[in-house]
């Protein structure tokens, strides 16, 4: 029986959003020829979607590799042309882009099935001949919190959606023991033992977003990153050697079209008709040392690791996002540069921000950036169980920041950001605390109070990505004022809401530990800590009101 035919260059398989605001389902080509007229990819889910980006940014870095008029733009002191002259051509025919002529080259392996099969492996096997249901390639039929894949939708899928679905498992998918597939001599007793998460999984991805499709590409290139000289090596999955059921010989990145496409699993497809109904999946090429000191992908932020660090030898790992307070979190590593204050113990060392944000910082210093332009960022990463071992929530937040928040040289907007959510967070710490005394205050027992904690924050979401878009390098003290003046009148109004609801006994109080706590002197010392925490003058909160 032959393969079945579906080719991801010529039939339609990603879902695009046009600028005219209509949804189109198209090919690889198709896509190539209308970067400027697709407002952006969409995915059947969000972590899938920025593992979509991922793919067609490793096409595009390495189709522009070799661009012969770029050429002369890529010496060190002028990549910020390089971001100039390529927007410029962007600009006078979109579809004029050697992306097209680069995915020719590589036909041959765009083919879901076949010889050569697009991210996967032919005739990939168990010594039982056995697969899985297709709800394996679908992180949703596994956890309560995924609803989108139901009845017939678990069971087949078509070839457009298991494609999708192939690049997403690759970059997420959990760890725990795979099937053990024959020619894998990591294989025990018909197992695979666990390597961990898909290499997206460890990082916190971060997407820039542009007015157009075009303009993302552009916005998440850093060409000191992907044109690098050492990067002569750096190949996607698409153009080394087909892989087999064993891990890729002494498999070490070799640069961020590796890692964006990195083959953390060994796939098949199954079929019935036009439609996919089962997959086997192995385990695949496993990050070395858990991601340490693999700094080259550069669209994730990375932390520090005391625990591994040894003396002149700093070892850095990738960061995921928090998953709660996601955007108050987030802000300090994307925006971490040289020049900043932060808070570190003995020893340690700041985290590092991703390249392509520290890029933005660059093209902005030099003028390539618009004033008026808000940048839009997308903070995504996966949440997963213990060991790893499931995928259990999705890990998403979106934000616009003004260009000159990722300034190299005026630091004044990144650290009036990261001062507003450093005190934001601390005055809803104050809230947690003061309802927890409330509670002793009426005969109960000290609790911390999470839950107000993050009613607080979430109600001032909003307000706070609007006061994002507004900051300037030359009032950033009358805006921290402000924002300042607006966090305390509403955690106030909270506190307010937990005295009435705080009753009679809490009024009066009562000795505990050997110290009068009543409702009045809780709320006293709430009072004093947001005095502390945000620095407002009386006047000129008032004022602000």
């Amino acid at each position: 029986m032959s393969d079945p035919t579906f080719h991801l260059l010529d039939d339609p398989w990603l879902e695009c959003e046009m600028l005219d605001g209509t949804v189109r389902t198209l090919s690889l080509q198709e896509i190539a020829s209308q970067l400027g007229s697709i407002r952006d990819l969409r995915g059947d889910w969000k972590p899938q979607q920025y593992a979509l980006h991922r793919v067609l940014l490793a096409m595009f870095w390495r189709a522009h590799r070799d661009d012969q008029p770029l050429q002369n733009q890529r010496d060190a002191s002028r990549f910020d042309r390089w971001w100039v002259t390529t927007r410029e051509l962007f600009q006078q025919d979109p579809a004029d882009t050697p992306l097209r002529d680069y995915l020719e080259q590589h036909r041959d392996r765009f083919a879901l099935f076949g010889p050569t099969p697009f991210m996967q492996v032919a005739n990939l096997e168990t010594s039982k001949g056995i697969y899985s249901e297709v709800r394996r390639l679908v992180p949703e039929v596994k956890s309560d919190f995924f609803t989108t894949a139901a009845g017939e939708g678990a069971t087949r899928i078509s070839f457009a959606e298991a494609s999708r679905w192939v690049v997403s498992l690759q970059a997420f998918d959990y760890s725990g023991i795979k099937s053990g597939a024959l020619g894998d001599p990591r294989v025990k007793g018909g197992r695979g033992y666990p390597i961990g998460t898909g290499w997206s999984g460890m990082t916190g991805g971060v997407l820039i977003k542009g007015s157009n499709l075009a303009e993302t590409l552009l916005l998440n290139t850093d060409p000191r990153t992907v044109f690098a000289p050492d990067t002569a090596d750096d190949l996607p999955a698409w153009e080394r050697e087909p892989g087999s059921a064993a891990e890729r010989p002494l498999p070490h990145p070799t640069g961020p079209c590796d890692l964006l496409t990195w083959q953390s699993r060994r796939i098949r497809l199954f079929t019935e008709g036009d439609m996919v109904t089962g997959v086997l999946v192995s385990n695949g090429d496993q990050i070395p040392d858990a991601g340490a000191n693999i700094l080259s992908d550069p669209m994730t932020p990375y932390r520090f690791s005391s625990n591994k660090s040894k003396a002149g030898k700093p070892v850095f790992y990738p960061r995921p996002h928090d998953a709660e307070r996601t955007i108050w979190r987030g802000l300090t590593p994307l925006l971490a540069r040289e020049g900043f204050v932060f808070e570190l113990k003995k020893n340690e060392l700041p985290p590092k921000a991703p390249k392509t944000i520290e890029y933005l910082g660059q093209l902005n210093d030099s003028g390539q950036l618009d004033h008026d332009l808000r940048v839009g960022i997308e903070l995504i990463s996966v949440e997963y169980g213990p060991q790893s071992s499931s995928i259990v929530d999705t890990v998403y937040a979106q934000l616009e920041l003004p260009p000159n928040s990722f300034s190299q040289q005026d630091l004044r907007v990144g650290n009036a950001i990261i001062a507003a959510s450093k005190a934001t967070q601390e005055a809803a710490l104050a809230l947690g605390r003061f309802s927890g005394e409330l509670d002793v205050a009426a005969g109960g027992e000290y609790a911390f109070d999470a839950a107000n904690t993050g009613s607080l924050l979430d109600s001032l979401s909003p307000a706070f990505r609007e006061w994002l878009t507004t900051l300037d390098s030359g009032r950033t003290d009358q805006a921290l004022t402000g924002w300042f003046a607006h966090v305390r009148r509403t955690v106030r109004a909270y506190a307010d809401a937990l005295l009435t609801g705080a009753g009679a006994r809490a009024l009066v109080g009562r000795e505990k530990d050997e110290r009068f706590v009543s409702a009045g002197t809780a709320h006293q010392r709430l009072l004093r800590n947001l005095s502390s925490i945000l620095p407002i003058p009386e006047p000129q909160e008032q004022a602000a009101s």
